[in-house]
């Protein structure tokens, strides 16, 4: 899987190169800003021998919330188009253990998005159409990096007890669709929806360790979150 999502990320780099060897038009230049939610996985896990004698079973939550999005697209053709996102979320990942007694922790975290979209308009990509539905594939980065006062909890012997617990970034791929609507000459209305699909991070802890007094994070696999959002357009090409 993890050699699929590199695969996208290249074929979207080289479609979107190939566009931009075509010639980039002011007209078609957007700028959109928009607010939605993301809903993450969760990736359960088991710490046994030689951790544990007992095995410690837990579920690792990269938790919901509010998320701003700006894209800027930078080239449309009629069926075609090509832009980049950076999206903001401050949420957090929570860490909930089962057994063999309860406990849970929270720790704050900045998630921030970077990706280069490819978009396809089945009807048409012109901005003077009423509807422009879109379906898009994209390839980027994301970045999941605790606050100051998280990691500091985190490693707090009282709390998380993590020995180290700092930022990842992973390699990501996504898949959506959505719609445009032109409200004015100058402004329009867009909604999208999608997944986006990473690598676990695990906050520099391993996935296992033959030393009996390491702490490790046994989780491995993707993470799929959901994301809708909805706000305006600015054609700064009009």
């Amino acid at each position: 899987m993890k050699k699929r999502m590199l695969l996208v990320c290249v074929c979207v780099l080289a479609l979107n190169g190939s566009l931009l060897a075509q010639g980039i038009s002011v007209k078609s230049a957007e700028l959109s800003l928009s607010v939605g939610g993301t809903n993450s996985s969760e990736k359960p896990f088991t710490i046994g021998a030689p951790q544990s004698s007992t095995p410690i079973t837990g579920i690792m939550q990269l938790n919901s919330g509010r998320s701003y999005e700006a894209r800027i697209n930078f080239y449309t053709s009629k069926h075609i188009g090509s832009e980049f996102l950076y999206g903001y979320q401050y949420s957090g990942v929570s860490f909930s253990r089962d057994s063999p007694t309860q406990a849970a922790l929270n720790v704050p975290l900045q998630i921030h998005t970077l990706n280069l979209n490819l978009l396809y308009y089945p009807l048409g990509g012109e901005t003077g159409s009423a509807w422009r539905p879109f379906v898009s594939i994209g390839g980027g980065a994301i970045i999941y990096r605790p606050s100051t006062g998280g990691q500091a909890s985190a490693k707090d012997p009282l709390q998380g007890n993590f020995d180290t617990f700092f930022e990842s970034s992973r390699g990501s791929g996504s898949v959506g669709g959505g719609v445009k609507h032109p409200i004015t000459k100058s402004l329009g209305f867009r909604a999208d929806a999608g997944a986006v699909f990473t690598r676990v991070p695990t906050f520099g802890l391993p996935q296992s360790s033959t030393q009996s007094n390491a702490i490790v994070l046994p989780v491995g696999g993707l993470v799929h979150s959901i994301r809708a959002s909805a706000g305006i357009i600015i054609y700064l090409g009009k």
